[in-house]
């Protein structure tokens, strides 16, 4: 079922599917189910370099991936329930339909950030996103929470990589992030206050990582 699955997200445009074990995770993380499924869409090398290289300010792409996300968990979802499971898609309407979103403090009880951490995909970098060998951050995710049988694929978790860097914080035109370096277990008001960070964007853009990712995938 697994490999069907991930055939036909890989035709609706999804660019990776990972399956992971979160059984281990506090019931209120994982809200009783045991395997998570994360949903990756990636940027195009030509969105990156006019938000970062022409400095725009332009959501379009984005706005896109990030609904296209959303949608493909949500048909996940429906997918596996038709197969016999149970199954919850954490897209965006979902989590504040069911009330898992708490506006006040700006969170979720697992984030898709963490299913990727466990995943191995990366890192949590000093922007406070998912920062990966191969896109930088240029990706977005959702998640489907469920209890079929699927084999997971875990690995270590990944220490951050930005070492002395501190570009995200320099470029932040609201100075939301602190240029923290992040640990197990630690507040995420620690590395950035979400509730100054206008969603610009130009973190995200302009890491070494994104930019290596767009450098290397720009004439292809």
């Amino acid at each position: 079922m697994l490999n069907e699955l991930i055939f036909e997200l890989n035709t609706y445009g999804a660019n990776f599917v990972k399956a992971i074990d979160i059984s281990m995770l506090s019931a209120n993380e994982n809200g009783g189910y045991s395997v998570a499924l994360l949903i990756g869409i990636v940027m195009e090398p030509s969105y990156i370099f006019r938000l970062s290289k022409e400095n725009m300010i332009d959501y379009s792409e984005f706005t896109e991936k990030e609904n296209c996300a959303d949608r493909l968990a949500e048909w996940t979802a429906d997918f596996i329930i038709e197969k016999g499971y149970k199954a919850f898609a954490q897209s965006e309407r979902n989590l504040e339909l069911h009330g898992f979103y708490d506006e006040t403090t700006k969170t979720t009880p697992l984030p898709h950030k963490k299913i990727a951490i466990l995943a191995g995909l990366g890192w949590i970098g000093k922007n406070n996103l998912l920062v990966t060998h191969e896109y930088g951050s240029a990706l977005c995710m959702c998640s489907v929470l469920t209890n079929a049988p699927f084999l997971t694929e875990n690995r270590p978790i990944m220490m951050p990589k930005c070492g002395e860097c501190t570009v995200c914080k320099d470029i932040c035109p609201t100075g939301a992030i602190y240029g923290s370096i992040w640990q197990m277990g630690m507040n995420r008001d620690l590395i950035v206050d979400v509730y100054h960070c206008d969603t610009c964007l130009k973190c995200l853009a302009n890491c070494p990582w994104t930019q290596k990712y767009m450098k290397n995938n720009s004439f292809r």
